[in-house]
């Protein structure tokens, strides 16, 4: 079976991008050239979109048939060419004149060395096949995100409750509207109970709508606010973002915890959280017996001891009593749990028993008692 002829020309894509900065001016001196408004506009985001579809030809594939990728990119492209106010006809223009550019170097390289004039010629076919159907993306990409008489607050929600609703089409076209790229990733944020303004102003970029938010960079979040956090995730892949911020968001109010949460972050906390029947199998088993003796303080006494590691002296400290009294409570503590509170198993029981129970959560200290 003989070398297919997108395997022939890598070589040369890459050692074009390899030299990109002269592919770059290149690209930048025939559309400003070509396309007066290119040469005027002020937005570098115009530059930004071009870049795009250029990195799309070196490292996808333009010698073959269009991909998903490359439809994403030319969208995106298109709706930073709306944002600044670039003509349907001139983005056009501009996609196919930075395409031939690639294309002109790319059979150059291969032309000088060796390639025959058959394959130079079923690449061109190959590479412009390939252009004129970004550009036709592109161009769906401008039109859709044309301004319309919506205020922008009101789509950007809109925008949520799509992802919300895991309608996936409804939300690309929308934020193709917005001028968003539809190839980027972003950081879903549910804040509770609101994004308040210290919230949205600490986040330059993001997105929010009625109780949610996307965030092009991990978020920051006061200390004083729970938000949970999911992704980064592609639009695609946003809703089971924003879901899994809805979790973290939930679980980390009620066990008190500040700032931005994740999943991965709660741990344990999550189940204890979402699975009611193992909290109260927790509970029963290490904290129902410790109530039959209130007056020796044996849950304070075990908090401490989780979050000192076991150090009797630090632990004493703490609660401002004797050490050998915090020794004669632990050995209340056994005879009430028995002797497998202390193995690994029985401690990650009790820590998460105990969290819980509420109150302050129990961490763990590795300061020397």
């Amino acid at each position: 079976m003989g070398i297919s002829i997108e395997q022939r020309m890598r070589p040369y894509l890459d050692a074009m991008w390899a030299d990109r900065d002269e592919i770059v001016r290149r690209v930048s001196r025939a559309v400003t050239t070509g396309v007066p408004s290119y040469a005027t506009t002020p937005s570098s985001e115009v530059w930004i979109g071009m870049t795009r579809i250029l990195e799309r030809a070196a490292h996808g594939n333009p010698f073959g048939a269009p991909t998903e990728e490359d439809r994403l990119a030319a969208l995106g492209t298109g709706a930073q060419g709306a944002g600044a106010g670039i003509e349907v006809g001139d983005l056009v223009t501009a996609v196919l004149l930075g395409a031939r550019e690639v294309e002109d170097d790319v059979l150059d390289r291969a032309a000088r060395a060796g390639t025959g004039a058959d394959a130079l010629l079923d690449a061109s076919r190959r590479a412009r096949v390939w252009a004129e159907q970004v550009a036709v993306w592109a161009a769906e990409g401008l039109l859709g995100a044309a301004v319309d008489d919506v205020e922008e607050h009101v789509r950007h929600d809109r925008l949520l409750t799509e992802l919300a609703a895991g309608d996936v089409d409804a939300a690309r076209a929308t934020a193709i509207r917005l001028g968003l790229d539809p190839a980027a990733r972003w950081w879903a944020v549910v804040p509770l109970p609101e994004a308040t303004p210290a919230l949205r102003l600490a986040n330059h970029g993001a997105v929010w709508g009625t109780t949610s938010g996307l965030l092009p960079r991990p978020p920051v979040v006061p200390g004083e606010l729970v938000a949970g956090v999911g992704g980064p995730a592609l639009l695609d892949d946003l809703p089971g973002a924003l879901r899994e911020a809805t979790r973290a968001a939930r679980v980390a109010l009620q066990f008190d915890q500040r700032g931005s949460a994740t999943l991965a972050g709660l741990g344990l906390l999550v189940p204890l959280h979402e699975d009611p029947a193992l909290a109260a199998r927790l509970h029963a088993r290490w904290l129902a017996p410790l109530a039959t003796e209130p007056r020796h303080e044996l849950e304070p006494t075990l908090r401490a001891w989780l979050a000192r590691d076991g150090q009797v002296d630090a632990v004493a400290r703490d609660l401002g009593v004797h050490a050998n009294t915090v020794r004669n409570r632990l050995a209340r503590v056994g005879r009430l749990l028995g002797d497998d509170w202390r193995t690994p198993q029985g401690r990650a029981e009790l820590w998460a028993a105990l969290q819980n129970a509420g109150g302050q959560l129990v961490g763990t200290s590795t300061s020397e008692g």
